[in-house]
């Protein structure tokens, strides 16, 4: 955070606001490279403009317990999204029509009023195609007082380029890491070159902020935390997407490894992913993980986890914590 405000009061953070803002419009800030006019109100594949979208702000106790202290992360939930999972549990802000219209200056607010409750940490989830008015946000919020660990939480689908306009103002990144299999990531998830996007943005990431590092609260103060969803019938290819983190980023990586896949959204359509997962899917992830020698990082209970975060954007609560089975700490 001091390097934030150092790039603050240097005008550098405003040099990286402005780069930027230039790949946005026309929009080349993932690696869709779509090329949207978004500041003349085009939108790009991911449905947004340049006006920045919200879908709520919550206060999300759900999240690995290094960024939530007991307390919560204080996510923003951007809107719209570049990818269309056909299983996604957040469609009804990614896909459909929950959003909320928010200048930068107030969700600047908002993210002050959650640091104000007591939030370890700050997270944007979907950030990437909303990065310039996030950025902005964060150089709003940052002369009145931010002093939060900042969380970038992606799907993976990031662009370097983009990535490298933003050093040194996340602290943490959590992106996911969905498909080793590029036929997959296309058909479930419209992600043309998904596996080789993914790992470049999470090296360039990892390059960034290095392994999980904690302050003596045991919080999450610096590092990189990749999420892994395991899909039934394997059709994410679990072994080789852990294999990957392993040999080209490292196998210090914290890996949080979910077993919360629930036939939501169009998932039905799809024969091979209409039913939950099964307990030895999981465990076969499970032990995939411990053989590559992932050693950091947290897992899910798999009996509890599908039903328990499965979130409700019509609620001012979305998520029901007092309900749920957060990831635990890998044995």
């Amino acid at each position: 955070m001091s390097r934030l405000r150092e790039m603050a009061a240097s005008g550098e953070l405003e040099k990286r606001l402005a780069s930027l803002r230039e790949l946005e419009s026309p929009c080349v800030l993932c690696p869709r490279m779509c090329g949207a006019h978004r500041s003349e109100g085009e939108t790009g594949f991911c449905g947004a403009t340049s006006q920045l979208e919200v879908a709520s702000l919550v206060v999300h106790g759900g999240e690995e317990p290094v960024l939530t202290g007991g307390v919560g992360v204080g996510n923003a939930f951007l809107a719209h999204c570049n990818l269309e999972c056909v299983f996604c549990q957040n469609s009804r802000i990614s896909q459909t029509g929950v959003r909320y219209p928010m200048s930068p200056e107030k969700l600047a607010e908002g993210l002050l009023e959650m640091q104000g409750a007591g939030c370890p940490t700050l997270g944007f989830v979907s950030p990437t195609h909303q990065l310039p008015s996030v950025t902005e946000a964060i150089a709003c919020a940052v002369p009145l007082g931010l002093d939060r660990p900042l969380v970038y939480n992606s799907n993976g689908y990031d662009s370097v380029k983009a990535l490298k306009l933003v050093e040194g103002i996340f602290d943490i990144y959590l992106p996911d890491f969905k498909y080793a299999g590029e036929a997959e990531a296309l058909e479930l998830s419209a992600a043309p070159g998904y596996p080789g996007a993914a790992i470049a943005a999470i090296a360039e990431m990892f390059r960034q902020v290095g392994p999980l590092e904690l302050d003596c609260r045991g919080i999450a103060r610096r590092g990189l935390i990749v999420r892994h969803l395991v899909l039934p019938n394997d059709l994410a290819r679990t072994r080789e997407v852990l294999a990957l983190v392993a040999s080209e980023v490292s196998p210090h990586v914290a890996v949080s490894l979910m077993a919360q896949y629930n036939p939501l959204h169009r998932a039905g359509d799809f024969p091979l992913l209409s039913r939950k997962l099964r307990h030895r899917e999981y465990e076969a992830a499970v032990e995939a993980l411990e053989e590559l020698g992932l050693e950091q990082g947290w897992v899910q209970d798999w009996e509890g986890s599908p039903d328990a975060w499965v979130p409700d954007f019509g609620r001012d609560r979305p998520f029901r914590e007092s309900e749920g089975v957060g990831p635990s700490d890998l044995p």
